[in-house]
């Protein structure tokens, strides 16, 4: 509904991309260091959970008391030792590995304690400074499983993460992620890279299957950075043109066949997007990667976890790394950077979608999120039918 309360078209109608998110994958959803002593209430997947940790073990439970309803995050852990957490109402307290209720407290200790007066228990680790939390319908994979390289090898990769949280669906953020040609227009005077040439524009896209089935890579071909538009002049126009002095850094360029990402690690492409929601762009030197995983909090509210991952060279490198993200990539990528992707996508309005060419990648994640996303054993889907099939006959099948 809008603000009128007239129901707007879901442009996503014809897709198949849950409005929820992807289910039965890992997904961040709290800075480790923000679970202290009291238990805390987060949502994921439209799934209200409380997170506590006790005796330095973490835990995640349905946040609904099943007696009458009271939230458990407004509970505590009243038995420190035990990995149980107490309702703030009559004292019912349940066992955070299992879920089920082991003490009704006010009821004394005789009572019954029936199978039904359980709750969900859900699968959670913390790595890399972040809680991740499984949600799903189906036993939980490795963790492992579903993080990138440059996110599962901690001895050869080493980096910081950021958090911030979209008012927005997730598949619009995760669509922005795509390789779709937004960047060269409102990111051109983002402050890292107003000095530099226009990223190259007018690109054809195409998708690929990365091998394994998690995801697509993208490639770009026969950019340009600067053209004149009949009756409008030059882009970029001179008054946005004259203090581009500077030489490209690598940004907005593809990985050719010697650059060391290639020649070196056998990275095939420079972007990329992984199930359940990530986006993995690289550096043509292999050496740096920022990972954005897309988490999907209900369907207005989305939280977009940034990791920025360097590689393990030397002492004196991983000090040289940690610095520049301090003192530049925190605040001049994560934040400045991310605020004007934020700004446009919490005012996107919903409606019947006009693709382009360069929507390419767009409805090639959109298609390989419905084919290819994980499911119980003993469930199938058919990816669903996309009223724009002329954009995928260059995107990949």
């Amino acid at each position: 509904m809008d603000a009128a309360g007239h129901q707007v078209p879901d442009p996503y109608a014809t897709t198949g991309v849950p409005q929820l998110g992807l289910r039965n994958y890992w997904y961040p959803v709290l800075a480790g260091w923000r679970l202290r002593r009291k238990p805390r209430a987060i949502k994921i997947l439209g799934e209200e959970i409380v997170l506590y940790r006790d005796a330095g073990k973490i835990y995640a439970l349905s946040d609904r008391c099943p007696h009458r309803g009271a939230r458990l995050s407004q509970g505590k852990c009243l038995y420190p030792g035990s990995g149980t957490v107490s309702c703030p109402y009559h004292g019912w307290t349940f066992a955070g590995e299992t879920g089920q209720c082991i003490a009704k407290i006010m009821e004394g200790p005789d009572a019954a304690l029936p199978r039904r007066s359980h709750v969900k228990a859900y699968p959670v680790r913390e790595h890399l400074g972040a809680i991740w939390v499984f949600v799903g319908d189906m036993e939980a994979v490795p963790l492992s499983d579903d993080l990138p390289e440059c996110l599962a090898d901690t001895n050869t990769w080493h980096g910081f993460s950021t958090w911030r949280t979209y008012r927005c669906n997730w598949r619009i953020l995760k669509d922005n992620l795509c390789h779709d040609l937004h960047a060269p227009f409102l990111h051109r005077n983002a402050p890292e890279l107003l000095l530099q040439p226009i990223f190259p524009y007018a690109a054809q896209i195409s998708a690929t299957p990365l091998k394994g089935g998690k995801g697509i890579g993208y490639s770009a071909r026969d950019g340009i950075s600067s053209a004149e538009y009949p009756g409008l002049g030059a882009f970029p126009p001179p008054q946005e043109s004259w203090y581009r002095v500077l030489k490209p850094v690598g940004r907005g360029q593809e990985v050719g066949a010697a650059a060391p990402a290639v020649a070196k690690y056998g990275y095939q492409f420079r972007q990329s997007s992984l199930l359940p929601g990530i986006t993995l762009i690289g550096r043509p030197s292999g050496n740096y990667f920022t990972c954005r995983w897309v988490t999907p909090i209900d369907a207005d509210t989305t939280l977009y976890y940034s990791f920025s991952m360097f590689r393990r060279r030397g002492r004196l490198q991983t000090l040289r790394d940690r610095l520049a993200w301090i003192f530049w990539l925190s605040w001049m990528h994560d934040w400045l950077f991310s605020e004007q992707d934020k700004r446009i996508l919490e005012k996107v309005v919903p409606g019947r979608e006009l693709l382009s060419r360069s929507d390419i990648g767009v409805v090639a994640w959109r298609r390989f999120a419905v084919a290819h996303a994980r499911r119980p054993p003993d469930v199938t889907s058919e990816p669903a039918a996309n009223d724009e099939p002329a954009l995928h006959s260059t995107a990949a099948e």
